[in-house]
């Protein structure tokens, strides 16, 4: 194994989307979807820089296709934003779920 190269396991895609940015966006797009760039920047920007907003939304939408590109009417026209795919839904609210459990059975 070469230096700084990882082992990847079954759910490392996982852990990779539920990074704490990643997830940040995603809750965002399931409470409200679509929003704007510029939205997400507004309501993120106290907790993680704008390099970090960047490389999550392109990683987001690039590499994991979890979050899809979509034209937002505005005021001054069309404007881009994103909106949750279907499919990842059930899964981040699946994932609250089980967050929920681990943390009663960490109480218990």
């Amino acid at each position: 194994m070469a230096d700084g190269e990882k082992v990847k396991d079954e759910i490392w895609l996982l852990r990779k989307a539920l990074s704490r940015p990643n997830y940040a966006v995603m809750t965002l797009l399931l409470k409200k979807s679509p929003r704007t760039t510029r939205e997400l920047y507004l309501e993120l920007e106290k907790k993680f820089t704008r390099k970090t907003l960047i490389i999550t939304l392109r990683e987001l939408s690039l590499d994991l296709n979890i979050i899809q590109p979509t034209h937002i009417r505005t005021e001054k026209g069309y404007g881009l934003g994103y909106r949750l795919n279907p499919k990842v839904k059930g899964v981040i609210n699946g994932v609250k779920k089980f967050a929920k459990v681990l943390e009663g059975v960490r109480n218990a």
